[in-house]
C-alpha cells in the first residue's frame, strides 16, 4: 500500500491516521488575517477552514459525519479561551471547554476527562457513517462565524461539518468570546473511537467490514487567526503591519443591462495596497485573489471559474509600492446575461473570472481576500528587486446594488 503524504508539516498523526489543515494551508499562510465585522444585526465574518482526514493504515474506519468535531481556541499566550454559556443554542454550558494538554498532545494523548462528555453528547445520536476508506481521503468543511453580540465579539464555531448541516443547528456550534486586535488559534479535535451503533444503515455486512481502528481522539494543527478593526475612517479598509488594504468600488449601485446580446454594465472594482513603512513592497497579480459574495438574506452566492492558466491579460506581473505610496489591483469585472440568467464576472488573476450566475434584483456583499504564501514569494524574489509582500489577508465586506 502507498501511503499518502500530509501536506501539512504540522500534521498530526496518531495509528496511521491524522488531520490536515488544507485550505488555508498554515504551511503557506502561519497567519490568517481577518476584519472584524461592524457591530450591527446581520454583520459577520465568515471563517471557512479544509481539513483533510487521511487513513494510512490498511484497514477502513467510520465516522460520524454528525459526531462533534470540538473546536478549540487558545490565545497567543497560550491560554485557552472558554466555551461560553448559553447565547442562542441549548445545552452549550453543560460541557466548558477542556482542551488537550498542548505539552503531551501527540493525537491521542492529552485531552482532558472533562472533554470526553461534549464528544459522548453527539455520539449517542441516530447517523449514517462515513467509511473512511485506506488512500481515500475525506475532504471536511467548516465555516466559523464572526460578530457582535450584546457588544460581545463572538466567534461561532461549528461542531458538525457543512456539507452535513441542513440548515444551522445551534445545538451543533459552540460559542466563544474573543478580544478584537487580537490573534488566537483555532483547531478542532475528533474522536474517531466511537462505539456507537447505525441505525439507518442497511448493509450490516458492510458495516462490519469497514473495521473501527480504535484510533481514539485526533487533532488537526492550529490555524493562526488575526482579528483586526477596519480603519476608523473608512470602513472598507484594513491595516497590518504597515499595509492597508481597501476594496475601491466607485459605483456601488449598478444598472442591470437589458438581456439582449453583448449588453453589459461595467463594474469598476480594484484592490489597493497602501505602503505606510519606509521599504518598497511588490505585490504579485497572478493567482491572488479570492472572494466571496453574500446575498441579502446571508447566504453564500456560489461561484463558478475558467480553468487556471497562465495570464494572458496585457496588466503587470507585479505591482510595486514605494514607501508612502500606493498601488491599485484592477479587477475590472461586468454584468451580463447568459441563458437568462444575470451574471456577475469578476477576473481571478489567473487569466479567467469568477462567475456569480442567476443573481437578481437586490443588495449583495462583496468579500475580497489577497494571498500570497512564502514560497510563491521566494520564487518572485528571483525576478525582482524589491521586498515581496506575503500573507492571507481578508478586506472587509462592501455592498453592491444590483437595480432595474
Amino acid at each position: 500500500m502507498t501511503n499518502i503524504e500530509s501536506f501539512d508539516n504540522n500534521a498530526v498523526e496518531a495509528n496511521g491516521i491524522f488531520i490536515e489543515v488544507t485550505n488555508p494551508s498554515p504551511r503557506f499562510y502561519p497567519t490568517l488575517v481577518f476584519p472584524i465585522p461592524k457591530n450591527l444585526l446581520g454583520s459577520h465574518t465568515s471563517i471557512q477552514v479544509t481539513l483533510r482526514i487521511i487513513n494510512n493504515t490498511s484497514t477502513s474506519f467510520r465516522v460520524n459525519p454528525s459526531q462533534t468535531f470540538i473546536p478549540e481556541v487558545w490565545t497567543s499566550d497560550n491560554q485557552t479561551r472558554q466555551r461560553l454559556r448559553d447565547i442562542d443554542c441549548l445545552a452549550a454550558s453543560t460541557h466548558p471547554n477542556r482542551p488537550f494538554d498542548r505539552e503531551a498532545t501527540s493525537g491521542l494523548a492529552g485531552l482532558r476527562p472533562n472533554l470526553a462528555p461534549a464528544i459522548e453528547h453527539n455520539e449517542t445520536r441516530n447517523f449514517d457513517w462515513w467509511e473512511i476508506k485506506p488512500e481515500l481521503p475525506r475532504i471536511i468543511f467548516l465555516t466559523a462565524l464572526l460578530y457582535w453580540d450584546n457588544n460581545l465579539l463572538v466567534l461561532k464555531v461549528p461542531t458538525i461539518p457543512d456539507n452535513s448541516r441542513s440548515s444551522i443547528d445551534h445545538n451543533n456550534c459552540w460559542y466563544f468570546e474573543v478580544i478584537p486586535e487580537e490573534t488566537y488559534q483555532l483547531r478542532f479535535v475528533l474522536n474517531t473511537d466511537c462505539n456507537t451503533t447505525p441505525v439507518s444503515e442497511s448493509d450490516t455486512k458492510a458495516a462490519r467490514t469497514a473495521q473501527e481502528t480504535g484510533s481514539g481522539l485526533l487533532a488537526s494543527p492550529f490555524v493562526n487567526l488575526r482579528l483586526v478593526m477596519p480603519l476608523s475612517t473608512d470602513s472598507s479598509a484594513i491595516e497590518v503591519d504597515g499595509i492597508q488594504f481597501k476594496t475601491e468600488m466607485p459605483e456601488s449601485v449598478l444598472i442591470i443591462p437589458p438581456n439582449l446580446p453583448g449588453a453589459r454594465t461595467a463594474v469598476k472594482l480594484g484592490i489597493r495596497a497602501t505602503n505606510n513603512t519606509s521599504t518598497a513592497f511588490r505585490f504579485q497579480q497572478l493567482d491572488s485573489l479570492d472572494l466571496t459574495l453574500i446575498g441579502d438574506d446571508g447566504k453564500e452566492i456560489k461561484w463558478r471559474s475558467d480553468l487556471m492558466r497562465t495570464w494572458v491579460g496585457k496588466g503587470p506581473n507585479y505591482y510595486l509600492a514605494p514607501p508612502r505610496d500606493s498601488a491599485l489591483f484592477v479587477l475590472d469585472g461586468r454584468l451580463s446575461w447568459h441563458w437568462n440568467q444575470l451574471l456577475l464576472a469578476i477576473p481571478n488573476q489567473a487569466g479567467g473570472f469568477y462567475y456569480f450566475y442567476d443573481l437578481k434584483p437586490g443588495t449583495y456583499h462583496l468579500g475580497l481576500r489577497y494571498l500570497i504564501g512564502a514560497q510563491r514569494a521566494t520564487n518572485i524574489k528571483e525576478q525582482v528587486l524589491e521586498k515581496v509582500w506575503t500573507g492571507w489577508i481578508a478586506m472587509p465586506f462592501v455592498d453592491l446594488h444590483l437595480v432595474n
